[in-house]
Parts: structure tokens; C-alpha cells; sequence
């Protein structure tokens, strides 16, 4: 080896060590102080926004629940729900001033579920179980209302896009020892139907939830330092630079008696409005849905228990009917979808993003899934409370009653559910009523 070579051999293996243990490293910093990760990286991916933004969850095998939050987590800050990475509309939403933000609590306790006080009692009066909807959207959630305006204890079982089969799974698991007197199960009309799907096919594998979701990923994709660099050198989603100003087709104008607002809408809480009631009533997701809930009820019933669906509705739903501008009509319009069945007249929902709906036919579809979900409950006599028309007249008379950008309840649309899910326990008389009568 001549002089020279040995000189760049001393030059280039210590820059290498040296280029390698520096992206280590910063790897291994953004793994492990996740905050700092910018929201439009977490949004731009839904690797890194599941599992490397929100790395405080726990999974079971094989799945049932399928996941849970770590026990005594707490997570605090300033939540800002009119940040449009938060509603994973920040490509499409045109910037604005706008700005909500409220100091966020998320607590879980010593079993990794969204509760304030970190041990368990040997009972409870009430089990509230549910997706996102179940954890903090508002300075006061509608569970906490709701413990206050009832006479006994709340235990909430829940995480986020859960959907019913991991309720379900929940209240065997962790809630029926607890005797409760009432199970308050709540339906989001926005994904749930989509999440069975997942729930059903995740598990099938016998994989985890982070397993399944992680087997067909690329080494590069799982790195936080690959999503950081397309960000710091301005790549968007699709891999090209952003060089012009985007489409935007959010926000759209709601009207109310109040006044004229903005709404950003999330476009998959599309999807289960576009089907229409036969292909709901014929799939194989609505199948499953029944038996699990059906089996809950009698479970619960032998416990002398009563089981309450709360139906709610997206906000696609609600605002709908009072999106007047012809702009706004067709941004949506062309985020609906045709929704066949796999085997023809029966089978698993197919959606197809390349045949969009027309006005008529999406304006007689947006309610079906309401409407098929209604009839089940009636047929089967449950307790059941359909927020939709509450929410719609709420929307008429006093404006927002969803935050601006995230798909979840404000503050106002929080104390309605408290309340009237409160008014619902507290009359035992109030059997089987559909709030839509």
C-alpha cells in the first residue's frame, strides 16, 4: 500500500465510522425523544405517524383487544385542533390563522387505559368503551360529564380506531368482573365499518397489530431520519418537490342560524357514508359487527347489566346537508367512492375510489349506514341513543359542534353527549328510545 493510499484510507474510514454513528445516532434520538418530531413528518407517513410518532402502546398476541396504551402514561401539552397535520388534511387544507389549542391531559393507569386515577376498584357502575372518541378530545371530556351527573363510578375501556370488536374484547376481558350496572359501547359511523376490516384480516395472520402492519414496510421506510430529510429538503407525499401552490378543497363553508363557519372534513369518513344500505346490510362487516354486539348483549343481560349503543356520526354527516357552495359539493363529491361486495350480493365491502358518486346518489347514501344500524338496534331491542339528529339540529341552531380541523368533538359538542348519555342512565324508563323519535 503506497503513502497516499494509506492516507486516504486514514481519511476515509474514521468519515465513514464517523458519517454512520452520526445517523445512528440522530436515528436513535427521534425513536427515542418522539416529540420532536414534526407533525407534518408524523403525517406524511403512517409508519411513522402510528408507531414511531405514538410509540406508547402495547399489543397483544393474538390479537384480541389487538392494543392498549402503556400503563401510567402521561402525556401533557398545549393541543392544537385546528392544526390540519393533526386531521391528516394538511396537504389539502389551505393555511390560516386559525388556532384552538388547550392544555392536553392523557392519562392512562396501571392497565394502560385512559383513567385518571391509576388503580382499579373491584367495581364499577358504569364501563364506557369506544375508539378516540373515548379519550380526550376537549378540555372536559363527555365521560367526565357524565361521572358527574351520574350517581356512581366510571371505568373507561378504550383507544384509539378501535372498533367493535376490540370493545367488545375490552368489556369481556376487563369489565364484566367489575359488575357494572350499565356498558356504554359507542359506534363512530366515520370508520368503524373500515376497521373491521383490519381487525378481521390482522387477525387472521396471528400476527400482531405492529407486525401485520410493519411486514410489508421497506428497511427505508421505517427510518425517522428518511421521513426527516424529505422533509427538511421539501418533498411532499408522492415524492416530488413542492414547487406550486397545492389544490386546496379544505376548508368547506358550513351554514347555520348562527353564522357561516369552516370545516375541514377527513375524506376516509367518506367511504362508509357512500355505501348504500343494501351492500351494509349484506356485507360481512356488518355481519360481524351484529354477532359481536348481539353476544355482548346477552352476556351483560345474564349479568342483570344493561348494554347502551351511542351511535355517532361523522362529520361529514352532520355538516352535509348545509355545505351550499357548488366548489365545496364537488371537492367532496369526488372523495366518495362505489362500494361493491367481494361476492356479488354478499361478502366483504370493496371500495372503489375511481367511480365517485353523484349528488342524488350521495345524498341517499350518507344516511344509510345510519339507518341500517337503526333498524338492527330496533329490531334487537337495545338501548340505543342516535346522536345524528341531535347533532345535525345542534349544527343548525348554534353552529360548530366538531373542532375546526380535527374529526372529533369541540367543547360544546362534548357536554351535549355527557348530558344526554347522562339523562339516558339516569331514567331507567328511557328504554330502547331512538333519540331520532
Amino acid at each position: 500500500m503506497t503513502k497516499l493510499q494509506q492516507t486516504i484510507l486514514n481519511i476515509t474510514v474514521p468519515l465513514v465510522l464517523t458519517l454512520f454513528g452520526s445517523v445512528a445516532v440522530l436515528e436513535f434520538g427521534f425513536r427515542t425523544f418522539y416529540q420532536v418530531i414534526p407533525l407534518e413528518v408524523c403525517a406524511s407517513d403512517f409508519i411513522i405517524g402510528n408507531y414511531y410518532c405514538q410509540p406508547y402502546f402495547q399489543y397483544d398476541k393474538p390479537i384480541k383487544i389487538a392494543y392498549r396504551y402503556q400503563p401510567d402514561l402521561q402525556l401533557e401539552g398545549y393541543w392544537d385542533p385546528a392544526n390540519p397535520f393533526l386531521g391528516d388534511a394538511g396537504q389539502e387544507t389551505r393555511p390560516s390563522d386559525r388556532s384552538d389549542p388547550f392544555w392536553y391531559v392523557l392519562e392512562t393507569d396501571e392497565m394502560g387505559f385512559p383513567n385518571s386515577a391509576d388503580t382499579w376498584q373491584d367495581q364499577y357502575d358504569i364501563i364506557v368503551t369506544g375508539d378516540s372518541f373515548s379519550i380526550r378530545t376537549a378540555p372536559t371530556t363527555w365521560i367526565e360529564t357524565l361521572d358527574a351527573q351520574t350517581e356512581g363510578d366510571v371505568l373507561t375501556l378504550g383507544a384509539p380506531s378501535w372498533t367493535t370488536m376490540n370493545e367488545v374484547e375490552a368489556v369481556k376481558q376487563f369489565g364484566l368482573d367489575k359488575n357494572p350496572n350499565w356498558v356504554v359501547l359507542t359506534y363512530f359511523e366515520g370508520n368503524d365499518m373500515i376497521n373491521v376490516q383490519q381487525y378481521l384480516d390482522k387477525q387472521a395472520t396471528g400476527l400482531d397489530w405492529r407486525e401485520y402492519d410493519m411486514q410489508n414496510t421497506t428497511w427505508l421506510q421505517r427510518q425517522v431520519l428518511y421521513h426527516m430529510t424529505r422533509h427538511w429538503l421539501g418533498f411532499n407525499n408522492t415524492g416530488e418537490a413542492e414547487t406550486a401552490e397545492p389544490d386546496y378543497r379544505y376548508p368547506v363553508e358550513v351554514n347555520s342560524e348562527a353564522g357561516k363557519f369552516d370545516a375541514v372534513l377527513k375524506d376516509i369518513h367518506l367511504y362508509p357514508i357512500s355505501a348504500d344500505a343494501d351492500t351494509i346490510r349484506n356485507s360481512d362487516e356488518f355481519k360481524a359487527t351484529q354477532d359481536y354486539l348481539l353476544d355482548l348483549k346477552t352476556t351483560l343481560e345474564a349479568q342483570e347489566a344493561r348494554l347502551l349503543i351511542v351511535y355517532i356520526p361523522s362529520k361529514a354527516h352532520t355538516y352535509w346537508s348545509r355545505i351550499w357552495d357548488p366548489e365545496d359539493i364537488n371537492n367532496i363529491l369526488e372523495r366518495t367512492v362505489t362500494v361493491r361486495l367481494s361476492e356479488g350480493d354478499h361478502g366483504r365491502m370493496e371500495w372503489d375510489p375511481t367511480q365517485i358518486l353523484t349528488y342524488d346518489q350521495f345524498n341517499a347514501n350518507h344516511i344509510a349506514l345510519e339507518t341500517v344500524f337503526g333498524e338492527f338496534m330496533a329490531e334487537h331491542q337495545f338501548d340505543y341513543i342516535n346522536l345524528t339528529p341531535l347533532f345535525w339540529q345542534e349544527t343548525i341552531s348554534n353552529g360548530e359542534t366538531y373542532h375546526y380541523v380535527d374529526p372529533h368533538w369541540n367543547q360544546y359538542g362534548n357536554d351535549l353527549v355527557g348530558q344526554i348519555v347522562a339523562d339516558y342512565i339516569n331514567d331507567p324508563q328511557n328504554q330502547a328510545v331512538d333519540q331520532s323519535e
